[in-house]
């Protein structure tokens, strides 16, 4: 993850994909889940919102694959985790994450062994997924630091800061079956594009271009880059942002741009949603519009600590992770229906505990809650207007 993050977000403040419309036949799932907002287990339906997956462990991204199955990276768990020598608070937890697919009448686990890390309680690992046809993306947030404390580490934690690839079998797959189609860390490392340092790569959300090509949001080294056969290639690096107060301290601090998400839009243009470095200010948060020559453009403000985005026709939808004061430790967010060039957004549901990712199919909303925590994360379904 990233010291710019804290918590969720790819795990993480530490400081911290997607709308894949597939059209099929069946209907969306339903599972018996939870009637409250936030997680946790039960059943039912509650004001148009119903759980349609539980049990998960610090969920972030979703999507929606063929058949209008959902696929949900979960980070993995902070549990039985060891110190990285020379990484300062990082550790790793173990092969904890996954990707599950979320079906009308169950889920199941069809990735795991996937590698976890953690900063403190927050846990870094599988970040975003998307299924085309038979074959699975899976991206897995990086290491501060890049690919010194990596190269350091057991082999299994090899696929870091890499975005992976392969076809999906019914018996499902481990993270050492997934093929290198990019090496994020790497990148960061060989390139710098925002010119911080110390060297900082945690890739979180992705959109799939398809023809062998993706676009990647790394929030930790602040860009976003394209990937394909020839490799990766910078489309924008996110400058920090203007100075605000420090909340536990003399002066002033620009908060780094933590870019993490982003989505193709209507016009064919990228869209990247922004958390925000510390200290995290409410209303910081920009949806930039970036062209596919790197032209970077603001095509909404005022939102807080953004996490994902999603179009539905030519409308965009965004997570905020905590809709005030992050700081706090509550992690209350929810959806906004984002208003083109405006900065004021319509929440279409509220009250959210720790949300992350959206991913829309017809008229329904599903995002991740409780994304910070292993056991509880769930899966909500939102019926759109």
């Amino acid at each position: 993850m990233s010291r710019k993050l804290r918590s969720t977000v790819v795990a993480a403040v530490a400081a911290a994909a997607l709308g894949l419309s597939l059209i099929a036949a069946s209907g969306p799932p339903a599972l018996a889940g939870d009637d409250r907002r936030g997680g946790g287990h039960g059943g039912g339906h509650h004001g148009g919102v119903v759980t349609v997956a539980t049990g998960l462990d610090n969920p972030r991204q979703l999507s929606v694959g063929p058949g209008n199955r959902l696929y949900v990276a979960e980070a993995g768990v902070a549990d039985a985790c060891e110190p990285i020598a020379g990484a300062d608070d990082f550790q790793v937890c173990g092969l904890t994450g996954a990707v599950t697919e979320v079906r009308r009448h169950g889920q199941r686990r069809v990735v795991t062994d996937l590698p976890a890390m953690a900063l403190g309680t927050d846990v870094i690992g599988a970040s975003d997924v998307a299924v085309r046809g038979n074959r699975i993306d899976v991206l897995i947030g990086g290491l501060s630091g890049g690919t010194a404390f990596r190269d350091a580490l057991p082999d299994e934690y090899a696929i870091l800061g890499t975005l992976r690839s392969e076809r999906l079998r019914w018996g499902g797959l481990e993270g050492d079956d997934l093929d290198l189609v990019a090496d994020l860390a790497a990148f960061e490392i060989a390139n710098n594009p925002d010119g911080n340092e110390p060297f900082d790569s945690n890739a979180v959300g992705f959109a799939a271009l398809g023809h062998g090509r993706w676009v990647v949001a790394d929030a930790g080294g602040n860009s976003l880059v394209r990937v394909g056969r020839g490799g990766e290639r910078l489309v924008a690096a996110f400058p920090n942002g203007a100075p605000v107060p420090n909340p536990f301290g003399p002066g002033e601090i620009p908060p780094q741009a933590v870019p993490t998400d982003v989505a193709v839009g209507p016009d064919g243009a990228y869209y990247v949603s922004q958390l925000t470095g510390f200290p995290f200010p409410n209303g910081g948060s920009t949806i930039w519009r970036v062209t596919r020559d790197g032209e970077v453009s603001a095509y909404a403000t005022g939102l807080t600590l953004v996490t994902s985005l999603a179009w539905k026709g030519r409308t965009l939808y965004a997570v905020q992770h905590d809709d005030d004061n992050l700081l706090d430790g509550s992690y209350v967010g929810s959806l906004r229906r984002v208003t083109p060039g405006g900065s004021t957004h319509e929440a279409v549901i509220d009250g959210l505990s720790s949300p992350y990712g959206v991913a829309i199919q017809g008229r329904s909303a599903y995002v991740t809650v409780d994304s910070t925590s292993a056991d509880i994360g769930s899966v909500i379904r939102v019926s759109l207007r």
